[in-house]
């Protein structure tokens, strides 16, 4: 028996967690399964570019400190690899500095360290469930049928 809260029928999003701290990715790994997503995780950007099943990723959540690549140059990589998806980078830093620089890179959401469990759920229901057309409001386009 599965304990995923996800409905029959549901689309399961994949979402790419890279992290060089196992206790931050398996963290987020259950948070994730259990949550219905299907969480795919990398202890590094290069095993994350590595892998070519990671351009499928309906999303992805990178710490910005890692020793291979930073969050930054890891998005930069895998988006020239044609990965267009909708990214989270997770950070210690409290530098609205790095925050720009993030945005600017493409990143939609930057989470602070340590994080709670709600805004990565939150950030990955706007992303992800918000951005399939019909799935906010009536007239699909997003807004304050479902918070986005």
């Amino acid at each position: 028996m599965s304990t995923s809260q996800s409905e029959p029928g549901k689309k399961r999003y994949k979402v790419l967690i890279t992290d060089d701290e196992a206790s931050i990715r398996r963290s987020l790994q259950f948070l994730l399964h259990a949550r219905g997503y299907e969480p795919l995780s990398y202890r590094s950007g290069s095993a994350l570019l590595a892998d070519p099943a990671s351009l499928s990723a309906d999303c992805m959540i990178a710490d910005y400190n890692m020793p291979d690549l930073d969050g930054l140059s890891l998005l930069g990589a895998f988006r020239a690899k044609g990965w267009d998806g909708p990214a989270i980078l997770i950070c210690a830093s409290r530098d609205q500095e790095l925050r720009l620089r993030a945005k600017a890179c493409g990143y939609a959401e930057v989470i602070q360290k340590p994080f709670i469990r709600t805004p990565v759920l939150e950030a990955l229901h706007r992303l992800c469930e918000c951005a399939e057309p019909g799935d906010c409001d009536e007239d699909g386009e997003g807004g304050a049928g479902c918070g986005c």
